[in-house]
């Protein structure tokens, strides 16, 4: 047979449990009212029963409140970083821009001064096509007929000598590289006063031959246009010599050239719609 106090106490239990609960609740909503009850008419004891039941309360209510302001904060920081983002995306777009301009602003700095040396009337013009396959080196210019521009006409870069026309239509023409292998320059070195035939070659590199074994080419020595032959005008720059090697058995020694333009970066030109004899220095 079971206690009496045992019976009482299992069948109470939740009796018991619920009223200690309520009377913590009841303590918590007196703590935090502006009035709180009397503490001196409360046992010490129930404080110190309560007590933790308090703790868990404020501490649950506080992280509560502290995850809604991080979450709040996260989500500010996270719109201030796109905000930043496409900030700095528009001002890599203006930098680039600006870098641009400038590179357009020494190129036609360059043309302005070289136009400067070279004969008149010239007509300056823009590339919008190339054809840099095995078998031609040529470029599109967008001059042509109606603009003043003929087959056999001479073009030029800031650095130096960049082909002659080939064919020219109403509105464009086609230039031929003097990097092609159909491409021939009388030429002379300007120091040592060598002359030779500047035929292109593979690599975006010239051949001047025809340079007698007897000549003192020396390397880095500068090559222009002779006159000669009447196609090209006297004093445009070629390019630079960039080896030498001479066969003590041969008529003639073996010259190459690095042409002054570099095709790879070629935006604009001149075409000479006429020349005179030769080109100022």
């Amino acid at each position: 047979m079971r206690p009496k106090n045992a019976t009482f106490a299992k069948r109470y239990r939740l009796f018991l449990l619920a009223l200690v609960l309520l009377f913590a609740s009841f303590l918590m909503i007196s703590s935090s009212s502006r009035q709180p009850f009397n503490l001196p008419l409360f046992p010490s004891f129930f404080m110190e029963i309560l007590s933790p039941f308090q703790r868990l309360y404020y501490s649950s209510v506080r992280a509560v409140r502290d995850l809604a302001k991080n979450y709040v904060f996260l989500i500010h920081l996270r719109e201030k970083n796109e905000e930043l983002s496409q900030r700095v995306v528009e001002l890599e777009r203006q930098n680039a821009e600006l870098a641009e301009m400038a590179i357009a602003n020494e190129r036609l700095r360059k043309l302005l001064d070289f136009k400067e040396k070279i004969p008149k009337p010239t007509l300056p013009a823009e590339l919008i096509g190339e054809d840099a396959s095995s078998w031609f080196q040529t470029i599109t210019i967008n001059q042509g007929e109606i603009d003043g521009v003929r087959k056999g006409m001479v073009v030029v870069a800031a650095e130096g000598l960049v082909g002659h026309v080939i064919h020219a239509s109403r509105d464009v023409s086609k230039v031929l590289l003097i990097t092609d292998y159909n491409s021939s320059v009388d030429a002379i070195c300007q120091l040592s006063r060598a002359r030779g035939i500047v035929q292109g070659k593979e690599g975006n590199r010239c051949d001047l031959n025809y340079v007698s074994r007897r000549d003192d080419v020396a390397i880095g020595e500068r090559v222009i246009t002779s006159g000669l032959g009447g196609r090209f005008p006297k004093g445009l720059i070629v390019g630079t010599v960039s080896t030498v090697e001479r066969n003590p058995y041969g008529v003639f020694q073996k010259v190459e050239v690095t042409p002054a333009v570099d095709f790879r970066k070629l935006e604009e030109v001149f075409v000479i719609l006429d020349h005179d004899d030769s080109i100022k220095q």
